[in-house]
């Protein structure tokens, strides 16, 4: 790898951070690129109240090799609120992308990174991994010199789900009401999912300026109710006006029959599958919370977001839940694409970070649409 400098991106990078999200697409029987239209900088919000992205560039060409971010938001640890920090977005030029070399021009990056941690905004930060990236997981986790400390914290197992079918809408108890959330409800949605994603380790903490940005609105929000309580909460955030799902390609069986298994989607219920070069049309399910935790609560809320998102067109809706999750129960009665991924915990010093992180009982509730 040809030396590098590494320096925080600006607005001036922004044309070739997009083309690196675009020409970096994920590898698999459909291949998808996640892309960052029309500004790279448009989803820094949604991903920390403070947020740093590091470019490096080949130092002769001046030609943009790789890139990653640096993010920062207050999170509950322990039932208390404290900075926590996550680190994404890394990308690397496939040419690149050659064992030892990119070894060494990570750690370089990693160096650097380490450096910016001395702001001390964060005593930790969070990563996640797919989990079928065997190559990336020994090489965060091998030491290397420059290396932070990596641990595996938990599996997180993201759900598409594509509404081809109107689901049967699993009814609320008598005492309580499905209705949509207006501008009334923001002040209350902000402090139900405070006391709920207390009890969460990793689950962010809000407040109405914080939450409903990024084109996420108390109307994008389902509620269950018992009068002016609200007793479970889920919304169906679009956020493509600013992050893109673009499918790139497809191999094996699924590229030689797309077209024929597209003429069956609708009667076996399966998805469709676009041309390459396609948006995919998809929201999260985000910002679930029940009180008590109480998994058919979430499993009404889940079927009336799932026929909302069928009367929208979408392709298909994400919901993101860790493994020890109580509400990963509602989601057997649907048909899904499930990626695992694994959820690291990254610091520096002695300790890198303190031994109740992994002491905790309390399930990891880590939101997935602000990843």
């Amino acid at each position: 790898m040809p030396p590098l400098q590494f320096e925080l991106a600006s607005q001036e990078d922004d044309i070739d951070l997009r083309h690196l999200l675009r020409e970096n697409p994920m590898p698999g029987a459909i291949s998808l690129s996640f892309e960052r239209e029309p500004n790279f900088f448009g989803a820094a919000d949604i991903e920390g109240t403070f947020h740093q992205t590091i470019a490096a560039r080949d130092i002769e060409s001046n030609k943009l090799i790789a890139f990653g971010s640096r993010s920062v938001r207050p999170m509950y640890v322990d039932g208390k609120v404290q900075p926590v920090g996550y680190m994404s977005q890394l990308r690397v030029q496939p040419t690149y992308r050659n064992g030892m070399v990119v070894a060494r021009g990570l750690a370089d990056g990693f160096r650097y990174f380490h450096q910016l941690h001395q702001d001390g905004r964060a005593p930790y930060y969070l990563m996640s991994v797919i989990e079928e990236n065997k190559a990336a997981h020994r090489l965060l986790c091998s030491g290397l010199s420059g290396y932070p400390t990596v641990r595996p914290l938990a599996r997180l197992f993201t759900y598409a789900i594509s509404p081809r079918r109107k689901a049967r809408v699993v009814a609320p108890p008598d005492s309580l009401k499905l209705l949509r959330a207006d501008d009334s409800h923001a002040e209350r949605i902000v402090a139900f999912l405070n006391q709920t994603n207390s009890r969460f380790e990793y689950s962010p903490y809000w407040t109405v300026d914080t939450l409903f940005r990024a084109n996420l609105k108390p109307a994008d929000f389902l509620l269950l109710a018992e009068g002016q309580t609200i007793k479970a909460c889920l919304a169906s955030w679009d956020q493509s006006g600013y992050k893109q799902t673009v499918v790139r390609g497809y191999t094996g069986p699924i590229r030689r029959w797309r077209k024929v298994l597209n003429s069956f989607s609708r009667l076996g219920g399966w998805p469709h599958l676009p041309a390459p070069g396609t948006p995919l049309r998809h929201t999260f399910a985000s910002h679930g919370a029940v009180e008590g935790e109480n998994p058919d609560l979430f499993a009404c809320l889940l079927s009336a977001l799932h026929n909302y998102s069928l009367s929208r067109g979408d392709d298909y809706f994400v919901i993101g839940l860790t493994e020890g999750h109580p509400f990963r129960v509602a989601l057997r009665r649907y048909r899904a694409q499930v990626y695992i991924s694994q959820l690291y915990v990254v610091g520096w010093g002695d300790p890198p970070f303190p031994d109740s992180v992994f002491e905790s009982t309390r399930p990891v509730g880590i939101e997935i649409a602000m990843l």
